[in-house]
């Protein structure tokens, strides 16, 4: 009954779009291939809306069977048609969890450095960013990424609360990525040391330099140019953002 239910809502959706395209002076051939246009349409936005279902199903737990079965296909089908899907929900549950814990941290850092950025030429993502803030959890890999070249691409401020902030926002976009993703992406592990001189100790994080490259740094080194430069990515998660409040706290 349900299927019966759909088709006739699909082809009274057809007809309808085809009558408003052509008007109703057109003849029956021009009708039925305006409805074959419509229906083809719909067919195609479905299987874009079938897509994002099944990758919400599987951010939400289901594996491929279920969503196999869901989908009237083997396990196998459901792989080739929507691959990528497996492990989606271990990457929902971090970030969700991270967002618990510092989502309130984020939002309010965040909107301190679009305040003290706004109308800056330079930092196309900050208009993102704030339309992007109000999606959250949704949107948060869009939001990270934007956060994050706001937060490497903002000049510092002579005001030293708002250079603070934006040494902070970027504390907590490399947190994320490194909670997020067990790596950050954006970290080479090319470095086995610390990039200060004569220092073998094993790297935490990664530094903006004066040169605007990143720089390894130790726990050490790290808190010291913390004052002067910004976290690029951290190795591992929950380093980032205590590294940034011991630099700062003395």
């Amino acid at each position: 009954m349900q299927r019966v239910n759909l088709t006739s809502a699909v082809e009274q959706l057809a007809w309808t779009a085809a009558r408003e395209t052509l008007g109703q002076d057109a003849d029956q051939r021009e009708q039925w291939l305006a409805a074959l246009r419509s229906l083809l349409a719909i067919r195609d936005s479905a299987e874009q809306l079938a897509a994002s279902a099944a990758l919400s199903a599987a951010e939400h737990g289901a594996d491929y069977p279920a969503i196999g079965a869901a989908a009237g296909m083997t396990r196998q089908g459901a792989r080739r048609k929507w691959p990528g899907l497996a492990g989606l929900s271990e990457s929902r549950y971090r970030k969700t969890t991270w967002w618990d814990a510092h989502g309130r941290e984020f939002v309010s850092c965040a909107q301190a450095v679009l305040a003290v950025t706004e109308g800056d030429p330079g930092l196309p993502w900050a208009a993102t960013l704030r339309a992007r803030l109000a999606e959250m959890p949704d949107a948060f890999d869009h939001v990270m990424v934007d956060a994050h070249a706001v937060a490497m691409g903002a000049p510092t401020p002579v005001d030293p609360d708002a250079a603070r902030s934006i040494g902070k926002l970027a504390a907590l976009t490399a947190d994320a990525y490194a909670a997020t993703n067990g790596h950050s992406a954006l970290v080479s592990r090319a470095a086995k040391a610390c990039g200060t001189a004569n220092c073998l100790a094993e790297p935490v994080v990664e530094l903006l330099s004066a040169g605007r490259e990143a720089v390894p740094a130790c726990r050490q080194h790290a808190v010291e140019g913390l004052r002067e430069n910004r976290i690029v990515a951290a190795y591992e998660p929950g380093v980032a953002l205590p590294l940034f409040t011991e630099a700062h706290s003395e």
